[in-house]
């Protein structure tokens, strides 16, 4: 029997579903309806709807085209190229026979050079598969964004202990909103490019990391200061050479280490930020890190590879248990209560579990348990659902999971419950858009005391807030 066998009907033309209050799928008009009309749970929930004359400008290989080409001689041009896209670049320009007319004998130097530094690349990138791509091409393979590079927003996060959530667009400004303040505070620096990921510190009610193309920055924002574009004075850029772009940063549950990863880098960092030093965590085989995710007590830490190598690594001792998934490489992976790990491969529509009794074990026979079947179905409205997974969530209560698909503009979500040993998954709803909207993107509020209350970035830049309630009344 499919997994979606059970799921509430979708709602009808025009309308769209608001939230679940006691087990009724609440549903009205896209255009009119109101969710204070079910509840209030979220009257106090910043309204964010991102449009497009809000982004400022960027400047893009559009722009390029104003400008008047001026002639460089030889020399300047490939000094040019050096200084701007680095070596090997410069060497095709000086091969280039239409590029260089002026001496034959450095064309041919340069191309014989150029041949055998292919070479030695080639023999690289087989041994290191992840170094291929460079710069933001990283950054998009390995988003769990949907059209990260396109998306009005890119990533979001919700404060862990107040209803404030940062939001990244996509003209790479990082804008705070706030249910206790009207105004918005919009966090743009000159470093702070190509916004992979977001993550506020526990217990502060100010600092924000940002991961971006040249490394990680954090930002501290007064609360309670009225300036609604903050200094940068007031970020702290951390990089290492080596270690850009910044796939994911990830702060510890209790606030006191950073975690940056990096497409690009074997070792997954981690920070003290106050000291504004890293150590290093490496491991050879696997590729790049991707991805970390802290279980809720900060005793493990999960990181994925750009291989279908993923590693558990215990806090205690810092030393990995390595696992390998099915086919691919890990594209999303959650912590739930009692150290529960959900993940998923790329391409592949199943969701596995490892729990405490195969983690750190040291047994060769402990595997991980798929628990999830979510094999693209049609459903009888004619929308599908399922396929190959981009990214899931799991509620703080361990009550929801949501899943985020590749191929489908439906949100799914689970509820998940325990019973001795083994984690149950049963149906709960479906989430869809307005019109032609599909999910960018997902998070669970962190401080949400009603049940819990899904966030949903639409490809539209509209917001919404969905939250899954029940009474004690109930």
């Amino acid at each position: 029997m499919s997994a979606f066998h059970g799921f509430p009907e979708l709602p009808g033309p025009e309308e769209i579903p608001f939230c679940k209050l006691n087990e009724v799928y609440c549903c009205a008009n896209s255009r009119y309806g109101n969710i204070s009309t079910f509840t209030n749970s979220t009257k106090s929930h910043p309204v964010i709807n991102v449009t497009r004359d809000i982004h400022h400008h960027r400047t893009t290989d559009e722009n390029i085209s104003m400008y008047i080409d001026v002639e460089d001689n030889l020399l300047k041009k490939i000094t040019s190229v050096w200084y701007k896209q680095g070596f090997l670049e410069a060497l095709a320009v000086a091969a280039d026979p239409s590029v260089n007319r002026e001496s034959q004998a450095l064309a041919y130097a340069a191309s014989y050079v150029l041949k055998v530094a292919n070479v030695f690349s080639a023999f690289r990138y087989f041994l290191q598969p992840h170094l291929k791509d460079i710069g933001p091409k990283i950054v998009a393979n390995y988003s769990r964004t949907r059209n990260w590079g396109n998306a009005p927003i890119k990533c979001i996060a919700w404060h862990p202990h107040t209803t404030k959530m940062a939001v990244a667009t996509v003209d790479d400004n990082v804008r705070i909103y706030c249910s206790e303040v009207a105004f918005v505070s919009t966090l743009k620096c000159k470093a702070q490019g190509h916004v992979s990921s977001l993550s506020w510190r526990p217990f502060s009610a100010s600092e924000l990391a940002v991961g971006c193309e040249q490394g990680v920055i954090v930002w501290t924002v007064d609360p309670n200061s009225m300036f609604t574009k903050p200094s940068s004075s007031n970020a702290v850029v951390l990089k290492r050479p080596g270690h850009s772009p910044v796939t994911d940063v990830s702060w510890s549950p209790n606030g006191d280490l950073l975690i940056s990863c990096s497409g690009a880098d074997t070792s997954m960092l981690i920070w003290d930020v106050s000291m504004e030093t890293a150590v290093p965590l490496r491991r050879v085989a696997g590729g790049g890190i991707i991805f970390a995710r802290w279980s809720f007590d900060a005793s493990k830490v999960f990181a994925a590879t750009s291989s279908i190598i993923f590693r558990v690594w215990d806090t205690k001792r810092w030393k990995p248990d390595r696992w390998c998934a099915r086919g691919n490489h890990v594209v999303a992976a959650c912590w739930g209560p009692a150290d529960i790990l959900l993940f998923a491969a790329k391409g592949e529509p199943m969701v596995y579990a490892l729990t405490n009794t195969g983690l750190m074990s040291g047994s060769q026979t402990s595997k991980a348990l798929p628990v999830l079947d979510v094999t693209k179905v049609e459903l009888p409205s004619g929308d599908t659902v399922g396929g190959p997974i981009l990214d899931m969530c799991w509620d703080p209560t361990g009550k929801y999971l949501a899943i985020l698909f590749e191929e489908s503009h439906l949100v799914t979500v689970f509820c998940t419950t325990r019973l001795m040993l083994q984690l149950k998954i049963t149906p709960c709803c479906f989430v869809c858009g307005m019109d032609v909207e599909v999910p960018s993107t997902i998070a669970f509020q962190q401080n949400f005391v009603e049940g819990a209350c899904l966030t949903i970035a639409w490809s539209s830049g509209r917001v919404q807030h969905f939250p899954i309630i029940y009474t004690d009344t109930y």
